[in-house]
């Protein structure tokens, strides 16, 4: 009698092993990304206290991790390899590893918080956020990020320690990748991880949809130029998650039409405002920095550094004045400026408040036509339409120059 009790006692335990009632093991790693070497110690820590005080986990001696990556000579870098992560995880005898990586963002710091499972090496859980105030609440965004992406359900077919609620704050992102930095021409820009919005808009639908949000913790979002979404198209192996269909441009045509890339295809087309594509928002990043007491900003053209005025010319001019205006200007020590280009508008429009550009249309120095000059390209920068008029209309100029 006392062989079957003790009998079926084991298997109860059996059996509770494998349902998983046993505490999955976690290696916590340091984090990556663009912060010191003392910050990461703090980060990673405060993802392991987080991992602890979540029931069904337990974590890993820091010694044994320390042990087996230096035996593995393996550095956690900006570039980090799941796969690899995961060989490591076994080694250590771990069920997850779980790390953090941090990223600039315009003076804030974006955080995502993965758990690898070592067994598929697939991303399991994985939570994300923006910090407000730079570093003084970057612990905090930590803290919240890793506490909400442990509290994640786990995925169909994948092993849980229990049943869980989808628990996520209302102000971070829960997405499966990180947000893409990319340089296209020498601007630097972000791009969503995924389309904003899960079905085909209209264009008006699509550039309300960008201009609206505030993903991420960021404002000033917008849909992509003709020429980044172009670009985007020739990188796309860089963008996960882009559909085999068009996808909007800002970059009007003429009249209610807009411009669109399609992603099964090297073709990029203009379409009428009401027809329907699929939507991916970027971000201006990192490239513009006031460089003096002058507010002159130094903003990278195609590769090539430039030179902004910090203000308009005083009062609006018509093409001809615009175009003299901008040559004869001594300001600063330079008489090199000049009118931009309808191409170099459409980028100061992308960082026109950074700039103060606050008028509602801008001169262009492109004729509509070559050796033409009746009609003028312009851009609205209420709108961010391009339109053509008449030389003799009166816009406002903001002068520039190449260094």
């Amino acid at each position: 009698m006392n062989k079957i009790n003790l009998l079926i006692i084991s298997l109860f335990i059996a059996v509770g092993l494998a349902n998983g009632q046993v505490d999955k093991k976690v290696a916590v790693f340091d984090p990556v990304g663009e912060v010191s070497d003392n910050l990461k110690i703090i980060i990673r820590e405060e993802l392991s206290n987080a991992v602890v005080n979540t029931l069904g986990f337990t974590v890993l001696e820091r010694e044994l991790i320390n042990k087996v990556m230096a035996e593995s000579q393996f550095q956690m870098t900006g570039h980090v390899d799941d796969g690899q992560i995961g060989e490591l995880g076994k080694k250590m005898g771990a069920n997850y590893v779980c790390y953090a990586s941090i990223s600039s963002v315009g003076g804030n710091y974006y955080i995502s918080c993965k758990m690898v499972d070592v067994m598929s090496a697939k991303i399991e859980r994985q939570n994300t956020g923006i910090t407000q105030s730079g570093l003084d609440d970057l612990f905090t965004v930590v803290s919240t990020v890793s506490r909400a992406m442990l509290l994640q359900e786990a995925p169909t077919g994948t092993s849980s320690t229990r049943n869980r609620t989808h628990s996520k704050p209302i102000d971070l992102q829960d997405n499966s990748n990180d947000l893409i930095e990319m340089n296209i021409q020498g601007l630097n820009i972000i791009i969503m991880p995924n389309d904003i919005t899960q079905a085909k808009t209209t264009w008006n639908e699509a550039n309300n949809a960008c201009l609206e949000s505030n993903a991420y913790g960021l404002e000033d979002w917008r849909l992509p130029t003709k020429l980044e979404i172009s670009k985007m198209y020739s990188k796309k192996i860089n963008i996960r998650g882009m559909q085999s269909y068009w996808y909007w441009s800002s970059t009007n045509e003429k009249g209610d039409k807009y411009y669109r890339q399609a992603f099964d295809a090297d073709k990029l087309a203009p379409a009428a405002a009401k027809a329907k594509a699929f939507v991916r928002c970027i971000h201006s990043n990192g490239t513009n920095n006031f460089t003096d007491e002058n507010g002159l900003m130094n903003i990278s053209i195609w590769g090539n550094e430039h030179q902004v005025m910090p203000n308009d010319l005083g009062g609006e001019f018509k093409w001809r004045e615009a175009v003299e205006g901008c040559n004869n200007l001594s300001a600063f020590g330079n008489n090199d400026w000049y009118l931009p280009s309808i191409e170099e508008l459409d980028i100061l429009y992308n960082n026109k408040i950074a700039l103060h550009m606050n008028g509602a249309w801008y001169w262009s120095s492109t004729p509509k036509k070559s050796g033409s000059t009746n009609y003028i390209y312009e851009k609205n920068f209420e709108e961010g339409k391009t339109y053509d008029t008449g030389s003799n209309a009166k816009r406002s100029v903001r002068c520039m120059r190449k260094l």
